[in-house]
C-alpha cells in the first residue's frame, strides 16, 4: 500500500512540474499594456520640419487617437509603444501627412531586457508594426522623378495584391467583412489590412492614363536636364569647358530614356486614354528603356502590377489644413497560430477600435459632441482581457532571474558549447521567440559535440553574457551547413551593437552597428560565375562619417570557399583591438577595418568602432535562403578579453 501511495506522489509531481508554463508561454498569456515610461503631454506649440508646419490642432489631434488607442488594445504578450510622426521628404514631395507609429515589442525575462524594478522594456528590434496615417495611402510608392509641390503621382498595389496579407485571409475570417469595418473602405496590401476613414468612402485620387504618364515623364526629362545643368555648375565653377563636358554626357544618357518615352508613344498610340498600369512598383527616368506597360498573365493573376494615381494641386493644399482629406488605419492580419500578441493587436484593431467615434471625430463632429470615446464591443474587450488575466494569475512584471555563470579562465568573457543541453532541447541561457520555427539544441552526425540549430530569421542571443562587451576582444564560434544539392548552403548573420536595449527603442546618438555574414556555396560552382559562398562585412554608425552616392556605411563582400557543401564547417573569429576590425576564416585573417569600402567602391573615412564606445547587443540569426530544406547551426561560442 505505501508503494502505490508513493507511485502516486511521484506522478502527481510529475504532472505538476509538466503543467509548469515556461517564459514564453507566460509572457505570451500574460496582459502586459503599454510602457509605463511613456507619457502623452499636452503640446505646447508648432512643429515645423523641412518647410511643413502640424498645427496645434493636428497634434492635439494625434494625442486624442494615443488616448483611444490605448483604450482600444492593451496589449497581450507584448508590450504597447507610440510615437507621433511627421512625414517630411524633399525629393518625392508627398502629401502633407503625420499620424502615429503603434508597436507592440517582445520582452523577456532575461535580466537585460528588465529596468531596475524588473519591469519589461523592449527587446531591441523585435516589434510589430501598426499605424494611424493621415493623408497617406498604405502601400504606396512615389514616382519621384515626376512630382512636384503640386503633383504628386504614385503607384498602388490593386486590392488583394498577392501576398502575406491574402495568405493570412485563407487562413482566418475574411476581416473585410467583419460588422466593425465592413462601411468603410477597406483594402488588402500585400502586408497589411487597412481602413480608410473618407467621406462618401470616396478617396480624392485620379488615376492616370497612359498618355499622361509619359507626356508626365517626357516632362521630368526637362525638369532634370535643368537640375544636371545647374549641378555641373556648382560643382565646376568658372570652368566651362568642365561643364559643358559633363552636361553633354549626362544630356546624352538622359535623351536616351526621352527616346524610350518617345517610342512607347508611338507604340500604344491607339490605348494612350486607358489607365496606366506599370510592371514595376517603384519607376524612375531610367524605367522607359523596356516597355513599362508590359504586364505578363502570371503577374495579372496575382494581381503583381501597379496602377498609376495623382493628386492634383488642389488636394494637395486642402491636405495642409488642419482637417484631414482621409484616414487610414492599418495593421498586419494575423491569426492565432502566431500567437497571442500578434493575434489579440489583430484582433483588437479589427473589433475593438471604434472606427465610427474616430470617423465622426474627424468628419462629423457634431454626431459626438459630449459624448466621451468608448471601444468597440467593450463587454468582449474586457472578457477576453480577464480571462488572460486568470491564466496569468494578474502578473504584468517580471521576477529578475539570477543565473549562476561557470567559473571560466580569466581571460574567458563568456563560453558556451551547449553540452549542458540534451540534443533536442531549448538552450539554456539564450533567448529566442518560440513562435515559428526557432532554436534547438542537437548533434550532427559528422561533428563531434552539441549545436544549436538555427531557426529561420529567428534571432538567438546570450543571456548571460555580461554587459557591454570589452573594448578589445576576440569573438570565436564555429557555424556548419547541413548537406545541400543546391548554390547556396546554410547562412546565418552575427550582429554587434553599441546600443543599449535598456534605454527604450530610440536610436542612439552614437551607435555602431557592425554585421558579418557567412553562406555555404556548391563546389560545382567553383568554376563558373554562379558560386555563391561568401563573407560579408557591414559596418553603420551614428552619427555617420562614411556616405557615397546616399548610401551610408562601410562593406566588405567577397567569396568565401572555405564552406562548402564538402567543407561544412568553418570557424569563424572577429576581433575588435582599438575600434580596428579583424575577420578570421579557420584561423587565416581575412578581411577587416583596412578592406571595408564605401558602397560604389570608394574608401571609406572611419572604418573603426568609433573610441569610447562598447558592445551592447549580439545576436545571430538564419538567413539561409532554403530554410525549409538546409539547415545552419553554431557552437563553441567563446569570448575572450584581450
Amino acid at each position: 500500500m505505501k508503494q502505490y501511495f508513493l507511485l502516486l506522489m511521484i506522478l502527481a509531481a510529475s504532472v505538476k512540474v509538466q503543467a509548469q508554463l515556461t517564459d514564453e508561454q507566460r509572457i505570451q498569456d500574460s496582459v502586459l499594456g503599454w510602457w509605463s515610461v511613456q507619457d502623452i503631454k499636452n503640446i505646447p506649440k508648432v512643429h515645423e520640419s523641412h518647410g511643413e508646419t502640424f498645427t496645434v490642432k493636428t497634434q492635439m489631434d494625434m494625442k486624442y487617437v494615443i488616448e483611444w488607442m490605448k483604450k482600444s488594445y492593451i496589449p497581450v504578450g507584448g508590450l504597447g509603444w507610440f510615437k507621433r510622426k511627421f512625414y517630411v521628404n524633399d525629393y518625392s514631395f508627398p502629401p502633407h501627412s503625420y499620424g502615429v507609429d503603434f508597436r507592440v515589442w517582445n520582452v523577456s525575462f532575461s535580466k537585460e531586457f528588465l529596468d531596475a524594478k524588473g519591469n519589461f522594456t523592449p527587446i531591441a528590434e523585435e516589434y510589430t508594426s501598426f499605424g494611424f496615417d493621415v493623408n497617406s495611402m498604405t502601400g504606396s510608392n512615389a514616382i519621384n522623378f515626376m512630382n512636384s509641390p503640386t503633383q504628386y503621382l504614385f503607384t498602388w498595389q490593386p486590392d488583394g495584391h498577392q501576398g502575406s496579407a491574402m495568405d493570412k485571409i485563407a487562413k482566418t475570417d475574411d476581416p473585410r467583412k467583419h460588422p466593425n469595418v465592413q462601411k468603410y473602405l477597406t483594402r488588402v496590401t500585400e502586408n497589411s489590412f487597412t481602413v480608410y476613414l473618407v467621406p462618401d468612402n470616396k478617396l480624392p485620387i485620379l488615376q492616370v492614363t497612359k498618355g499622361e504618364y509619359l507626356r508626365l515623364a517626357d516632362a521630368a526629362i526637362d525638369n532634370q536636364l535643368l537640375k544636371e545643368k545647374q549641378d555641373v555648375e556648382a560643382k565646376w565653377p568658372g570652368d566651362v569647358k568642365a561643364q559643358n563636358d559633363a552636361y553633354d554626357y549626362r544630356k546624352k544618357d538622359l535623351e536616351r530614356y526621352r527616346a524610350g518615352i518617345k517610342k512607347w508613344l508611338q507604340v500604344y498610340k491607339n490605348s494612350l486614354n486607358e489607365p496606366a498600369i506599370l510592371r514595376d512598383m517603384q519607376p524612375n527616368i531610367r524605367s522607359f528603356d523596356l516597355d513599362p506597360f508590359a504586364v505578363n498573365d502570371m503577374a495579372k493573376n496575382l494581381k503583381q502590377f501597379y496602377p498609376v494615381y495623382k493628386l492634383d494641386a488642389d488636394i494637395l493644399a486642402k491636405c495642409k489644413a488642419d482637417k484631414p482629406q482621409w484616414i487610414a488605419v492599418w495593421f498586419p492580419i494575423e491569426t492565432k497560430e502566431d500567437g497571442n500578441q500578434q493575434y489579440e493587436m489583430y484582433r483588437s484593431m479589427l473589433e475593438h477600435f471604434n472606427y465610427d467615434y474616430v470617423y465622426n471625430y474627424f468628419f462629423d463632429p457634431e454626431k459626438i459632441k459630449g459624448i466621451a470615446y468608448k471601444p468597440a464591443n467593450e463587454a468582449l474587450l474586457n472578457a477576453t482581457l480577464e480571462r488572460y488575466r486568470k491564466k496569468s494569475n494578474g502578473r504584468t512584471t517580471a521576477v529578475v532571474k539570477q543565473v549562476s555563470n561557470v567559473a571560466l579562465p580569466s581571460n574567458v568573457y563568456f563560453m558556451d558549447d551547449f553540452t549542458s543541453n540534451a540534443a533536442g532541447s531549448k538552450p539554456s541561457g539564450w533567448y529566442f521567440s518560440t513562435i515559428g520555427k526557432h532554436a534547438v539544441v542537437t548533434t550532427l552526425s559528422d561533428q563531434k559535440g552539441n549545436w544549436l540549430q538555427l531557426g529561420y530569421n529567428n534571432e538567438v542571443t546570450p543571456t548571460t553574457l555580461k554587459k557591454p562587451l570589452p573594448q578589445n576582444f576576440t569573438l570565436e564560434y564555429d557555424m556548419a551547413t547541413s548537406d545541400f544539392a543546391g548554390r547556396y548552403g546554410g547562412s546565418a548573420i552575427l550582429v554587434l551593437d553599441t546600443w543599449n536595449a535598456n534605454t527604450g527603442p530610440n536610436k542612439a546618438p552614437t551607435r555602431a552597428t557592425l554585421k558579418i555574414e557567412i553562406g555555404a556555396g556548391n563546389e560545382n560552382d567553383f568554376n563558373n560565375n554562379n558560386y555563391r559562398g561568401y563573407l560579408n562585412i557591414d559596418l553603420n554608425k551614428v552619427p555617420e562619417v562614411n556616405e557615397n552616392n546616399y548610401n551610408k556605411g562601410d562593406y566588405y563582400k567577397n567569396e568565401l570557399r572555405a564552406f562548402t557543401n564538402k567543407k561544412s564547417k568553418v570557424h569563424v573569429a572577429l576581433k575588435i583591438n582599438r575600434g580596428e576590425i579583424t575577420v578570421f576564416i579557420n584561423d587565416k585573417k581575412t578581411e577587416g577595418s583596412k578592406e571595408l569600402k564605401l558602397a560604389y567602391g570608394g574608401d571609406c573615412k572611419d572604418c573603426t568602432i568609433p573610441a569610447g564606445l562598447n558592445f551592447n547587443s549580439i545576436y545571430w540569426k538564419n538567413t539561409t535562403s532554403d530554410e525549409a530544406n538546409v539547415n545552419v547551426y553554431i557552437s563553441n561560442v567563446k569570448i575572450t578579453k584581450e
